[in-house]
């Protein structure tokens, strides 16, 4: 079979993400693999949490950046692509003004969507690898919001996004009552009366399993999460930009990611979480690697 190249671009709350990847099936499963990974960080919710909207400024940033993405899909010949913006952007007052006016510029159809389809996405790569027979809650810690999925018996049960991210906890508007939400939710779902283990995505929690030197899928621990936690806390912006080697954007947002990721496992009595480093960007490759197969293109 032809190996074909898709785009995923990302537009989130901290950062925007081109992924450019193929799909590789085996024994039964079909993996994203990354030809190259384009990470900018237009922390686009440093706006809209303080103004409610997407400034002049950052809008150029953004369409520099879709343009040198834009480039590079085209320069590795990817044969689709698909654009989605998260919880900044749909939350933007603007956000019509600014993705009509980054369609006149680069002709990239951006489109925003609901937490929902986020979460739906970034599960359907549980079916990329083979994990160990258990009952799962999907985490992704995001910018500016937060979204869980429950798997019972390989299948997904039910999943919600909350307005929980990181940069929304800097800016100060993350709602106390989020929390209350998230364990009425859990509770209602009866995810605390049985026997769950966690599957983490996202680029924090990735860090975490990185620091720990875990193999791939070998689980992470909430004592090693907050081990981790406290060491970063004592260390000031800069230190952790030059001792642990984060970047800028990475630096001050780790810290409210990694308090996201406990409180949810501690609420659900989770002590393990499994990083598989895959998120809405695979989900999207694998999206479009499906439908082009069901509709018998470029294979």
């Amino acid at each position: 079979m032809q190996r074909v190249l898709f785009g995923a671009i990302d537009i989130g709350t901290n950062a925007g993400r081109l992924l450019i990847g193929y799909v590789l099936t085996n024994g039964g499963y079909s993996r994203v693999r990354q030809t190259q990974l384009v990470r900018v960080p237009l922390r686009l919710g440093d706006d809209v949490f303080s103004t409610g909207s997407i400034s002049k400024r950052k809008e150029q940033q953004f369409v520099n950046a879709m343009k040198s993405f834009k480039f590079l899909m085209k320069s590795y010949g990817v044969k689709t692509y698909k654009a989605y913006a998260t919880s900044a952007m749909r939350e933007a007052i603007n956000k019509d003004e600014i993705i009509a006016n980054l369609y006149k510029k680069t002709n990239i159809h951006l489109h925003t969507i609901e937490g929902e389809r986020e979460a739906n996405l970034i599960f359907s790569t549980f079916y990329t690898q083979k994990l160990p027979d258990h009952q799962y809650m999907y985490i992704d810690v995001g910018g500016g919001s937060t979204e869980l999925t429950l798997i019972f018996n390989g299948e997904k049960k039910d999943s919600k996004s909350f307005s929980l991210g990181t940069v929304r906890t800097l800016k100060g508007k993350t709602n106390p009552a989020v929390w209350d939400d998230i364990e009425n939710w859990l509770r209602e779902s009866k995810i605390i009366e049985k026997n769950f283990a966690a599957i983490g995505t996202g680029g924090n929690i990735n860090r975490v399993a990185k620091i720990h030197q875990k193999k791939y899928l070998e689980p992470v621990t909430t004592d090693e999460i907050e081990t981790t936690l406290d060491e970063i806390s004592k260390l000031t912006y800069d230190q952790r930009i030059v001792d642990l080697r984060l970047k800028p954007d990475r630096a001050d947002v780790i810290i409210p990611a990694l308090e996201i990721y406990l409180r949810i496992m501690k609420v659900a009595n989770i002590n393990e979480i499994i990083v598989p480093k895959m998120g809405l960007a695979d989900g999207m490759i694998l999206e479009q690697y499906f439908d082009n197969i069901d509709k018998n293109n470029f294979f």
